[in-house]
């Protein structure tokens, strides 16, 4: 019930979900204080149905970062942290959704992570172990994915930009599970070349105009997408802290 509220009103807020019983507020208030939920045990919970609706399928794995702000003031912070530039506060979400890749339909949730940032200061990115950044939901999100898909057929995983790192690559393609991501880095290659160069030496293999609907930002437009592959092997970043 309260999960369905909280999808029907669009809030979290327990006053407005008991829709002004009180019994059905404290009701909602004792669950969630309850020792035995938790945030891990929770996000355990979305995967259950996503197990079985995946069986056979070529599944699309998609995973993203959201920040959820929240009204809050000096003096009561609500042990919520820093988010966006650093002018307002709230909790991460970081959930990875299953979709059917013949049809588009929504086979459930997968599994991700919920945190929020601390005030301490923290070591420069680069000299910190993999399991001491946030950057590690990306593969752990992907890794666990793959015991709730291992009834798919196919697994293709899909990460923005942000998840373009070498242990993306390196931990997780298998024979059933793919890896697509969008580039932030100009990976160097084992060949000593960069990959935006090796990228650019191959012609392309299609071409398709799609509709772009309007936006704020910008009228309906149409863009034109071109496609184009080929193989390339990354080399090991020499200052790569794995663990």
């Amino acid at each position: 019930m309260l999960l369905r509220r909280i999808v029907l009103r669009e809030t979290v807020c327990l006053r407005q979900l008991a829709e002004g019983n009180h019994s059905q507020e404290i009701r909602f208030g004792r669950f969630l204080n309850n020792s035995a939920v938790s945030v891990e045990e929770i996000i355990a919970g979305w995967s259950q149905e996503t197990r079985s609706a995946v069986e056979g399928r070529h599944v699309l794995a998609l995973q993203d970062t959201s920040e959820i702000k929240f009204a809050t003031t000096p003096d009561s912070r609500r042990e919520l942290g820093k988010i966006k530039k650093g002018n307002c506060f709230g909790l991460l979400l970081h959930p990875m959704l299953a979709l059917d890749a013949d049809t588009g339909s929504c086979l459930g949730l997968v599994g991700g992570r919920v945190w929020t940032r601390g005030s301490k200061e923290l070591t420069p990115h680069a000299e910190r172990p993999l399991n001491e950044k946030e950057s590690r939901r990306w593969v752990e999100t992907a890794e666990a994915a793959k015991l709730v898909l291992s009834r798919a057929a196919r697994v293709t995983a899909i990460a923005d930009r942000e998840g373009d790192f070498f242990i993306m690559w390196a931990r997780l393609p298998d024979r059933r599970f793919d890896l697509l991501s969008r580039v932030m880095h100009d990976h160097a290659l084992i060949d000593g070349s960069k990959l935006r160069r090796a990228v650019e030496t191959v012609a392309f293999c299609d071409t398709q105009t799609i509709d772009l609907r309007e936006r704020a930002d910008r009228p309906a437009r149409q863009a034109t997408v071109c496609l184009r592959f080929g193989e390339a092997t990354i080399r090991r970043p020499q200052n790569l802290r794995e663990a």
